[in-house]
């Protein structure tokens, strides 16, 4: 019988929750502090532990802290009435599992369990188990997870606000899930919650709105990861304007294959995307493999730019990730008049005059096509599975790649 232990000071938590998890087969220890619950823990030591942060004398952080200098592998799940990114983060940081707003539910408590304690199971298989159950097909890939749960911090691009998520793994056939914290909603990163295809990719549900994700998704794309969740406020970070940070985040936290497959969505004819203005063109053709040409045409300090990118990760990891987001000075003055851009720093976003660039060092000469080819990838995983056929673009933006993206719904779904 797993043991479970909740430390909070509310003591209507306690009696509610403890019945609960009694019923689902748990045997429940109960604290109302954070000195008691350290006693239980170190005498019982259970297989969870739920943790409420906000408590007198001794608050979640510093039990939390505590227990991890016990050095077991219990699985400890913060609870907040108070939450933000930043205790949750902090709190992740620390080596809790999860992280949940109250009031709680039943349900998100023992999916939270669930999933960390499969995790826990998973690391205990053995090679040859892991083996079992290799999906087939020609199209037929493995899904994908990450191996532990990871903290990304930085601030928004177009908020400008401090911000940061945590990535957790999660079973198969789940899809890429971003959780909006405090509320607590989640929305699939999915074409159909897509909002805002302006300036950045963002997704919506009944009441929130995740802005910016389109430099995770191509992380996600090229490393194969299927499902996901990311706990966020409102943007993603923006980091150093690349996706490189989140390459080395991913990598952190390991790649796990999962049993089941998923199929890639393999073109099978050319599909041009119409009424576009003259100097646009986006379409998608046969392949073998996942390929994008880009053609940037721009006037001078930019110029002509093309780049073919041939799909692999590792070709993604030192030639794309590593190109930032970039714009004109005055654009960003017209974003921060619309309430945007304001997050556009010195260190995360190359600023260009008409002269040249004015505040840093080109990683690439191309650096402008390759940021291009890089949003166009996140832009292409919101159908959340590999595709395979080759891209062609010239000139295109969001909004010509959601409306691509579309389209490959429209016939493929």
């Amino acid at each position: 019988m797993k043991k479970i232990l909740i430390i909070d000071d509310e003591k209507n938590i306690l009696d509610v929750l403890s019945p609960m998890l009694e019923d689902e087969g748990f045997k429940v220890f109960k604290a109302l502090d954070g000195k008691m619950g350290i006693s239980i823990f170190k005498k019982e030591r259970p297989d969870v532990v739920i943790l409420d942060i906000w408590m007198p004398e001794m608050d979640g952080i510093e039990v939390l802290r505590e227990i991890k200098r016990e050095g077991n592998d219990s699985i400890v799940i913060v609870i907040s009435g108070h939450g933000t990114i930043s205790t949750a983060v902090e709190a992740v940081k620390m080596g809790a599992f999860d992280f949940l707003e109250k009031p709680l539910t039943i349900e998100k408590i023992l999916e939270v369990i669930s999933r960390g304690l499969a995790g826990r199971e998973k690391q205990k298989e053995t090679y040859n188990e892991l083996k079992i159950g290799i999906s087939k097909g020609l199209n037929i890939i493995k899904q994908k997870t990450i191996g532990k749960s990871i903290v990304v911090y930085g601030v928004g691009l177009h908020s400008g606000v401090k911000t940061g998520m945590i990535l957790l793994p999660m079973p198969e056939d789940t899809g890429i899930i971003f959780e909006h914290v405090p509320e607590g909603e989640r929305i699939p990163a999915f074409i159909d919650y897509v909002y805002s295809i302006g300036y950045a990719s963002s997704v919506k549900g009944k009441s929130c709105v995740v802005r910016t994700i389109e430099h995770l998704m191509a992380t996600c794309h090229m490393y194969g990861i299927t499902n996901l969740l990311i706990k966020v406020s409102e943007e993603v970070p923006i980091l150093d304007g690349s996706a490189i940070e989140l390459c080395k985040k991913i990598e952190e936290a390991d790649i796990v294959e999962q049993k089941e497959g998923i199929e890639s969505l393999k073109v099978e004819e050319e599909i041009i995307l119409n009424n576009l203005p003259e100097d646009k063109y986006l379409k998608i053709e046969p392949s073998e493999r996942f390929e994008i040409e880009y053609k940037l045409i721009h006037p001078e300090p930019i110029g002509i730019q093309e780049y073919k990118f041939i799909g692999s990760c590792n070709e993604f990891k030192t030639d794309i990730a590593p190109a930032r987001t970039f714009g004109f000075l005055r654009d960003f003055e017209k974003l921060n008049q619309m309430g945007l851009g304001s997050g556009g720093r010195v260190n995360n976003v190359i600023l260009l005059s008409d002269e040249g660039v004015v505040n840093t060092k080109l990683r690439f000469p191309d650096e402008f096509v390759r940021h291009k080819i890089l949003d166009l990838i996140g832009d292409l995983y919101l159908l959340n599975r590999p595709i395979i056929g080759r891209v062609v673009a010239q000139q295109t933006g969001h909004m010509e790649n959601i409306a691509l993206v579309r389209e490959l719904k429209s016939r493929f779904y």
